[in-house]
């Protein structure tokens, strides 16, 4: 009887129903996600409407005339998120034909998009397999690699020669370790399937970025955690990666004083519908009080090869998103710092990621 039910709560687009006053008449868990509020009400889609005037103008459209609409990419604007969305509007008809409100569906194009735009950029590399890619780049690094050993070993004397010989495999190791970034993001990714406890992995990432159990002299690691956090469900080797990356990004840019913040919490806007089931996330926060990003900047930032450090692969963040995504959550950025103790006014400085993840079933019932 619910089957229509189960098939709407587990798709992954958003679809949102409207009556034609523009009230929320239904909204599965995919637009709970996407809008950041459960369940989505009155206010949430009137925020939608008054910052998205070209879907406000789609559904108007749609419900006068009766026509299906679509626009194949838009911005999607949610403060403080903005997505690149695909949107389909279509006229919800009752058994005699009259038209009774509006299915709105929203497709999220972010990753899509971001691979699209580094393939068009002359990188062809991207459509290559990650097989092709290691066996094309890997053998002739190989060979580069072994010419610069031998003639440094035959000049050990020759400090210039040296010198090149070390650029040389400076640059080979570089190389050999941006072809193993580019085959972790675009490979296949088997994990795990265990219960995690995310605070252990947060001191493992933190151990291994030589933070934690005592911090260098000048940086504050303030660990805001909740202890009654139940574990998420995932591969506890690539949680500990992605966060690793986080939390090293964050210590490069305090550089040798500022503060690191870990904070957790159970996330009360967030859920979605699993086997019969609503599903519960937590959040995981990591900022840093260092110089931040502009805007322009931060659009870009989880696009591949896209980066602000002068010796960045800009697939790091590509990489952390990725397994943040297989383990059915999101990771996102904003500027500045919020600071829960004063009522969640964030700074100017600084940088906030945040990522969510699925509570492990078991957790739930």
């Amino acid at each position: 009887m619910n089957l229509w039910r189960d098939i709407v709560d587990n798709l992954t687009d958003a679809i949102v129903v409207l009556s034609p006053q523009m009230s929320p008449q239904f909204a599965n868990p995919a637009a709970e996600t996407m809008l950041g509020a459960s369940p989505v009400g009155e206010a949430t889609v009137g925020e939608l409407i008054r910052q998205n005037e070209w879907l406000a103008r789609m559904v108007a459209l749609c419900l006068a005339s009766g026509q299906d609409l679509g626009d194949p990419e838009s911005i999607l604007a949610m403060a403080p998120r903005k997505l690149s969305v695909r949107a389909e509007v279509s006229p919800l008809r009752d058994e005699a034909g009259l038209t009774t409100g509006a299915i709105v569906l929203l497709h999220d194009l972010s990753h899509e998009k971001g691979a699209a735009s580094a393939a068009t950029t002359g990188d062809l590399n991207l459509r290559l397999s990650p097989a092709g890619l290691a066996h094309e780049v890997k053998n002739p690094l190989t060979g580069i690699k072994g010419a610069a050993e031998l003639l440094a070993g035959m000049f050990p004397r020759d400090e210039r020669g040296q010198q090149y010989c070390g650029v040389i495999l400076d640059g080979v190791n570089r190389i050999a370790s941006l072809v193993e970034q580019v085959l972790a993001v675009s490979g296949p990714q088997p994990l795990a399937q265990d219960d995690v406890n995310i605070h252990q992995v947060l001191h493992q990432a933190l151990r291994l970025a030589g933070l934690f159990p005592q911090p260098p002299e000048g940086v504050v690691l303030i660990q805001d955690f909740d202890p009654s956090l139940p574990a998420v469900v995932g591969d506890e080797g690539a949680l500990v990666r992605a966060f690793l990356n986080l939390i090293k990004n964050a210590a490069e840019a305090i550089g040798s004083s500022g503060t690191i913040r870990l904070h957790t919490r159970i996330e009360t806007e967030f859920r979605m519908a699993a086997e019969g089931r609503r599903r519960q996330f937590l959040g995981v926060e990591v900022s840093d009080s260092g110089a931040g990003i502009s805007e322009e900047q931060l659009s870009q930032l989880f696009t591949p090869f896209f980066t602000t450090k002068p010796a960045g692969t800009g697939l790091g963040l590509v990489l952390c998103q990725r397994i943040i995504a297989l383990h059915g959550g999101r990771l996102w950025a904003q500027r500045g710092v919020v600071d829960r103790a004063k009522g969640n006014a964030a700074s100017s400085d600084g940088m906030t990621f945040k990522a969510i993840l699925p509570i492990s079933l078991s957790s739930n019932s």
